[in-house]
């Protein structure tokens, strides 16, 4: 695969559509993130670019990619997103992805021991505000000391940057309403 060149990376950080994407691939560069999680693949353009731009700045390491959504499961007002359509993208793009279909908090919940030491973490808007309260406890597990979390709270938003001890900070708050639930 070609490597993406620094006319096309501009582009991305630059004049590329959504505007509001641009934001993660400067943080990419920023993090020379290698291990990326992503929640909420929309249409798959911006995870087949994600995986592009952490391999132009990750120092020739092996970039690791986890993408969580609905997939086949989407509901009919989402575009369909097939999951064996997109790992075939990635795959495509130089990458070995993991993609875990479901919802936001069951799927965090299943590979949050499995993604230790996560550079990047990205969550799009779309989200049931209980999911995301739910998944809070599970985050800080799969972050490390230099990680950061990108979250949208609209669709088409700009992305907020939230540091490990925002999200610990989050989790904190949210652990009584988990005990409650159990």
């Amino acid at each position: 695969m070609k490597p993406v060149s620094p006319i096309r990376f501009f582009h991305w950080t630059t004049l590329a559509k959504p505007a509001c994407d641009r934001a993660i691939y400067r943080k990419i560069k920023k993090l020379r993130a290698r291990s990326i999680v992503e929640i909420g693949l929309g249409d798959g353009v911006r995870a087949e670019r994600i995986v592009q731009v952490a391999q132009k700045f990750g120092a020739g390491q092996t970039v690791k990619y986890t993408g969580i959504d609905l997939f086949d499961g989407r509901p009919a007002e989402q575009s369909p997103l097939k999951l064996i359509e997109m790992h075939k993208r990635l795959s495509a793009v130089g990458v070995k992805p993991q993609l875990v279909p479901g919802d936001l908090a069951s799927a965090v919940r299943r590979i949050a021991n499995s993604h230790t030491r996560t550079d990047l973490m990205i969550i799009s808007a779309g989200h049931e505000s209980a999911d995301l309260d739910a998944s809070w406890f599970f985050v800080p597990r799969m972050l490390c000391a230099g990680s950061f979390l990108l979250l949208q709270d609209e669709t088409d938003g700009p992305f907020k940057s939230m540091s490990r001890l925002d999200i610990e900070r989050l989790a904190e708050q949210q652990t009584p309403h988990r005990e409650a639930a159990a």
